[in-house]
């Protein structure tokens, strides 16, 4: 019976009832609405912040990219100074390797404002001297990317807590201090990489997935709070 309801609204025979929203700082006006009894259809209440990002990057703000001194965050660097950022904070807890400096070189003779920070995302303190640098030695902050993240790989016989937390520290804890650390500031976007093994689930990987699945909630609460928040359940990357 659903499959032939889903069919028929897909092919306009049936229509869904209609719904009317109401932010959830007009939750009176909603009951209210309801009240009169001369609505049809459904009465919802979003939680959706009303502020929606464009877009647009901005040359005259700082983005924050966790572990951009390699990897994916080295090519998320590149993107968004293609999309026109001309103030990048790079964080990654290993010195850029010869090609990373390379890298770094070519955005410099760009004219783009690259702070290194050498810094461990899962580490409270770590977080703060970054927030506070930016803060005070760089324009704005507008926008956070973390893409850290560190593997254990093994099946569950033979995981033991110490190989989950050395997962879960830059994952679960580096999301948290990034968040704590921002809530504050008027962000436009606030993006954690996750993983396709969060929803799916991968062979030796649960410590990955735990981690993984803390970053899709801290999303959830996020947008919950008004604040911007995504998670990205990226499967296999081919450039890197």
């Amino acid at each position: 019976m659903l499959e032939q309801l889903i069919t028929a609204v897909d092919s306009g025979e049936v229509q869904p009832l209609p719904v009317q929203v109401f932010p959830i700082e007009e939750a009176t006006c909603a009951f209210t609405h309801m009240a009169h009894a001369k609505h049809i259809g459904k009465v919802i209440l979003s939680q959706q912040a009303n502020v929606q990002w464009d877009g647009t990057v901005q040359s005259d703000a700082t983005y924050l990219v966790v572990g951009g001194l390699r990897g994916l965050g080295l090519l998320v660097a590149q993107w968004l100074v293609e999309r026109g950022a001309r103030h990048l904070a790079l964080m990654g807890r290993s010195a850029p390797n010869e090609t990373a400096l390379t890298i770094l070189q070519v955005l410099e003779d760009q004219g783009v404002q690259v702070a290194v920070f050498q810094e461990d995302v899962s580490n409270a303190a770590s977080v703060a001297r970054v927030l506070d640098s930016v803060q005070a030695n760089m324009p704005p902050l507008r926008g956070v990317i973390h893409s850290a993240g560190v593997l254990d790989d093994g099946v569950l016989l033979h995981q033991d807590w110490s190989r989950f937390t050395h997962v879960l520290g830059p994952k679960v804890n580096g999301a948290w201090y990034l968040h704590s650390g921002t809530q504050g500031l008027h962000l436009d976007f606030f993006v954690m990489f996750s993983s396709a093994a969060s929803l799916l689930g991968s062979s030796g990987q649960g410590n990955h997935a735990a981690a993984n699945a803390f970053e899709d909630a801290l999303a959830y609460h996020r947008q919950a709070l008004g604040l911007p928040g995504l998670s990205i359940n990226w499967g296999a990357w081919s450039e890197i």
